[in-house]
């Protein structure tokens, strides 16, 4: 759930996944992304990830349902804003899978953009606690840097980042919405960039 470790872990490990060329590999790695490709890609995202396959509540205003992605609108008993947390996030690899799952979120009456961030924004931040979760959980190398980040083992820092939290822009740092912004622009919302080709 929300830690200020994760966070600063996430933040740290992104920063060093660009320098090694990690990001820019992997948003280089996919083929026809713009334009039509890209919108059969989200159209069949949105057939598999929709309102009924997608479970949205509010902690004590619903519970998980199996065989669907959960995602809870909850607050900590020590914080005093609302995060989203996306229980099944690492199973979701594909940008127009998360950007379908995003687009049930955004439609939910918890969900507000001045919050929470636009699509690009909230997108960057899974993709960003993706890889932080395998270098976590990858090599010894991997393993010994992320435990001198975080200041306690890889195996804790995994099971902390096991699920994704989005945090609301308010209680992010300066640092860690302009490392967000970067990561927009490394992976812009797709889903922009189809509409804007579509209206050329």
């Amino acid at each position: 759930m929300t830690n200020r470790i994760i966070i600063r872990l996430i933040a740290a490990l992104a920063v060093l996944a660009m320098l090694a060329g990690m990001v820019v590999a992997a948003a280089n790695a996919e083929d026809g992304k713009n334009g039509t490709d890209y919108a059969l890609r989200l159209e069949r995202a949105r057939e598999k990830y929709n309102g009924k396959t997608v479970n949205v509540y509010r902690k004590g205003w619903g519970y998980i349902q199996s065989k669907k992605i959960n995602v809870c609108f909850y607050k900590s008993p020590k914080e005093k804003y609302y995060a989203i947390n996306i229980r099944e996030s690492l199973k979701i690899t594909d940008e127009a899978e998360m950007e379908a799952i995003l687009e049930v979120i955004m439609q939910n009456e918890n969900y507000d953009e001045a919050v929470y961030g636009d699509m690009a924004f909230m997108k960057a931040q899974w993709i960003t606690h993706n890889i932080a979760y395998e270098l976590a959980t990858g090599n010894p190398e991997t393993r010994k840097l992320i435990a001198t980040l975080a200041g306690e083992t890889a195996v804790k820092v995994a099971e902390r980042a096991r699920e994704l939290d989005l945090s609301p822009i308010c209680s992010m740092s300066e640092q860690e919405k302009a490392l967000t912004e970067k990561i927009m622009q490394l992976f812009p919302a797709q889903q922009d960039q189809t509409e804007k080709t579509a209206q050329k």
